[in-house]
């Protein structure tokens, strides 16, 4: 049918441009048809189960027996696998509406195809690796205006899986797992709590991105974060146990393998490891880390790549990060950060697995101690993709959580390079610099700083122009400022004719804590400003 519709002579046909549309979408839903089984042929199914049994037994597949059924599939090489699970993907994206049955019954086939295509033929490698270079990345655009329904409410991004939630609100799917696994109950735009955790892609908007991507000749596929969670991802015995052995044979080859080789394993780990919690846990405790982090340090800029988000996606299950650290792979991440011989994907996903790893306290104040990651992250934060310097923030904000670290972020000339980020209103980094300045005003040494960079004017007017979370932030630096610092900022503040509307406003229409924090800041000047000394100047 694919053939057929792809030499029907459209533009020799009178129809109407909706029948058009209806045509091309036909034509490439019947391209990614999935594997069929002949139910006619009950030999090849009990085949196909019975290899799938021996499996979730935790036995080895007959390797004769898995060619035969490899063999009558029409998978007769590595590509042709690889095809197959990408249709596979497209299969269960499109199957949320059915039963967990023929989920899992998909997700088991996936993973039976992935181990095959490794043991039997290799591991490959990615497919952005034969991407065509003709097409830009989405990270070298940024001066381009993405459409606001097109970008991420949690992570502003450019959404390239979206998915709706509970609360018929849409997120990038990445993003909203990590808002979920972490805890929380309610949607991060409408307030409403989050019935359940059933993610359903939102197949419109995805067209609709991707074509505004193909209009501007940007390479989407690209663009995409690492992190990314993998959409066959419900784990299943079966599933696990393929995933399992899966990883046991890459390993067992890793140590051995030519520069080629050792490439595609890192990546064949790296996709393995986007699958979820399940597959998380078990490639840690299959001992992959300890054999990644050699190559974080090899000289081709492809291994390097897929071992630091292979290490990335791993730190994502909070078990993981304890294996991730006493394995040694901290200063190695902070060489891959720092480096000029690196790329800059290994750069940025460097930042973003210390970012990751610094959520626990002890490893934020271990970081504090190494000065060349603070560097690399004020670095990256300066001359990132914006993706890139929003991890970096992120994992300095981590960091600065450390009251231990403070100093040590301001010895390094953080408040300068994030206040250079508050300026210009298009930077995208305000609200996070804003933040990690925030939490730098709780030390003396963040106060001088910021008062050395006679920064008040520049904080009075995010108190007007800033977004809610940045005028929050904004007003509690000002608050630290006028409580440890004194009349010099306050006489500052008072001076300002847009000072008192914007607190007044605040005070109105702000958050919670804006509120809380104007209303203290309010109270605070009163008493300064009625007190006997002040009284007694201005007499």
């Amino acid at each position: 049918m694919a053939i057929a519709l792809e030499i029907l002579p459209m533009a020799l046909l009178d129809v109407s441009c909706e029948v058009r549309e209806q045509v091309e979408l036909l034509q490439k839903q019947a391209k990614r048809a999935q594997i069929y089984v002949d139910p006619e042929d009950p030999k090849l199914w009990r085949e196909i189960q019975a290899l799938m049994a021996q499996i979730e037994r935790k036995e080895s597949p007959d390797m004769i027996k898995l060619m035969e059924v490899f063999g009558n599939l029409d998978l007769n090489s590595a590509s042709d696998c690889q095809r197959e699970l990408e249709k596979l993907e497209d299969e269960v994206e499109g199957a949320w509406e059915a039963s967990e049955e023929v989920r899992f019954r998909i997700n088991d086939l996936a993973s039976l195809i992935r181990f095959g295509k490794c043991v039997l033929y290799g591991a490959t490698g990615l497919q952005e690796e034969e991407v065509s270079g003709t097409l830009v990345k989405l990270s070298d655009c940024e001066d381009l205006k993405v459409p606001e329904d097109f970008r991420c409410p949690i992570s502003l991004d450019l959404m390239t899986d979206p998915v709706i939630i509970s609360t018929g609100q849409t997120y990038e799917r990445a993003a909203i797992t990590r808002w979920m696994d972490g805890g929380h109950q309610t949607c991060p735009k409408s307030g409403q709590t989050i019935s359940h955790n059933v993610l359903i892609p939102n197949q419109a908007l995805k067209s609709l991105i991707r074509q505004w991507c193909d209009d501007l000749g940007i390479n989407l596929s690209a663009s995409e974060p690492a992190h990314h969670g993998n959409r066959v991802s419900q784990s299943t015995p079966t599933s696990l146990e393929a995933t399992k052995l899966t990883v046991e044979f890459l390993l067992r080859q890793l140590p051995s393998a030519t520069e080629k080789s050792q490439r595609h394993i890192a990546g064949e780990l790296r996709l393995l490891a986007k699958c979820g919690s399940d597959n998380r846990k078990v490639i840690a405790d299959a001992g992959a880390v300890p054999l990644l982090i050699p190559l974080l340090s090899v000289p081709d800029v492809r291994t390097q790549e897929h071992a630091v988000t292979a290490i990335l996606n791993l730190s994502i299950f909070p078990p993981n990060k304890e294996i991730i650290v006493e394995a040694g792979a901290i200063d190695p991440l902070i060489h891959v950060l720092c480096s000029s011989d690196t790329s800059d994907v290994a750069r940025e996903n460097s930042a973003a697995a210390l970012f990751s790893l610094s959520h626990v306290t002890d490893y934020a104040a271990l970081l504090g101690d190494k000065p060349n990651a603070i560097d690399g992250l004020l670095q990256l934060l300066q001359q990132g993709s914006l993706r890139g310097r929003r991890d970096a923030a992120s994992a300095l904000f981590n960091v600065s959580a450390y009251s231990g670290n403070r100093a040590k972020l301001v010895k390094a000339g953080a408040v300068e390079v994030l206040l250079t980020l508050l300026s210009p209103p298009d930077s995208g980094l305000r609200d996070e610099a804003c933040a990690v300045l925030a939490v730098l005003a709780g030390s003396s040494e963040g106060r001088s700083a910021i008062c050395e960079m006679n920064a008040v004017p520049l904080l009075i007017d995010l108190l007007r122009s800033s977004s809610p979370k940045g005028k929050e932030n904004a007003v509690a630096i000002l608050l630290s400022l006028s409580r440890y610092v004194g009349r010099p900022v306050i006489k500052e503040m008072m001076n300002s004719y847009i000072f008192m509307p914007s607190l007044d406003n605040l005070l109105n229409n702000g958050t919670p804590r804006a509120r809380r924090k104007a209303s203290s800041l309010l109270r605070h000047i009163r008493r300064v400003e009625l007190s006997p000394v002040t009284l007694l100047g201005n007499f």
